[in-house]
């Protein structure tokens, strides 16, 4: 199962950088987002995790609910920093060397991703940043809230340090936005003014 939640992160990029199609990007990505976040919750269900089962039921609808009803075009973050970052904790969610006795390498097709949170979440957060431009607002800011959740409970409640890296995910991803936000503010706050002023002469 692990190796199959691996095939399917790696089909999402796919739909990011190399699938032209408009129609199936869509489709591929969000399709593969809800079962990652569907395979955590049926996980969950399973093994008698409420609390799991209800947060990863709600981040898998949302997904579902951007593949059926939205139609908004996939675009890629216009940053290439951003993208390197979230390549980078992309690759610490596939590999996650936690919970899983295996080596390095064999980690990279049988980590946890799809079955447990954090690496479905660091997984998660990092594609939506990928395509920031097109993504869902409730979307993202709901995984986002996820995120700083599980991160906070991840390292002081369970003491498994990796999942700092999630902290600081879901923390650079809410700057982000917020920052996106402020600047989008002052953009109309500005052409507002110049209208004004355009009028009385």
């Amino acid at each position: 199962m692990n190796f199959s939640m691996h095939i399917l992160a790696l089909m999402a990029l796919s739909a990011i950088f190399v699938i032209t199609k408009e129609n199936l990007r869509r489709w591929i990505f969000q399709g593969t987002v809800s079962i990652l976040l569907l395979s955590v919750t049926i996980n969950a269900l399973v093994f008698g995790n409420p609390f799991h089962a209800v947060t990863f039921g709600i981040l898998a609808l949302t997904a579902l609910v951007q593949l059926f009803l939205r139609k908004e075009n996939i675009q890629i973050a216009d940053s290439k920093l951003i993208i390197v970052i979230t390549l980078f904790f992309i690759f610490i969610g596939l590999w996650y060397p936690e919970f899983v006795d295996k080596n390095a390498f064999t980690l990279l097709v049988v980590s946890p991703v799809g079955v447990i949170p954090c690496p479905t979440l660091l997984t998660t957060i990092g594609l939506l940043m990928l395509i920031m431009p097109s993504v869902s607002r409730f979307q993202y800011i709901i995984t986002i809230m996820m995120g700083i959740v599980y991160g906070v409970i991840g390292v002081f409640v369970f003491k498994v340090y990796l999942d700092i890296t999630l902290l600081i995910l879901a923390l650079y991803a809410s700057c982000i936005y917020f920052k996106g936000v402020l600047h989008a503010k002052s953009r109309t706050v500005l052409c507002s003014r110049a209208g004004r002023i355009k009028c009385l002469y």
